[in-house]
């Protein structure tokens, strides 16, 4: 999909999951809704180190 943002175009890449139906976790305006459960677990990464104005985040 292309897309535009003040100016400057770029095509965003949408990741797409299998997920599994699962029960009916409640009612939201008189109608029901389910939850859904992905069928694999996704991969974790590693996290990033981030910097902002030379100070490193401690968690990373």
């Amino acid at each position: 999909m292309k897309l535009s943002f003040r100016g400057v175009k770029y095509e965003s890449h949408l990741s797409t999951l299998e997920t599994t139906e699962g029960e009916t976790g409640g009612i939201y305006r008189g109608s029901p809704w389910k939850t859904h459960r992905l069928k694999q677990n996704p991969r974790r990464t590693a996290p990033k180190k981030i910097t902002y104005r030379g100070v490193t985040d401690k968690r990373g």
